[in-house]
């Protein structure tokens, strides 16, 4: 499948190059591409972490979430 490039490229771009980067967090309409523009950004990396809650299998993730509130302690 081809890659579509999207507006969205160019921001996480400049995430990637910023010096005080955060972890990312991508919300927005359904079907707009912002899975595969992630999954397309992530081969700039050794590893990628996806987590997406709208699939029925993220109970995990979401109790990850639920007993930790602290984002230091989420991202340990």
């Amino acid at each position: 499948m081809t890659y579509i490039k999207r507006n969205i490229d160019r921001y996480l771009e400049e995430w990637k190059t910023s010096s005080i980067r955060k972890p990312l967090l991508l919300r927005g309409a359904r079907q707009v591409g912002k899975s595969s523009s992630v999954r397309e950004f992530g081969k700039n990396f050794e590893f990628l972490l996806e987590i997406n809650f709208e699939r029925k299998n993220s109970d995990v993730a979401k109790g990850v979430f639920a007993r930790h509130s602290n984002p230091q302690n989420i991202l340990l």
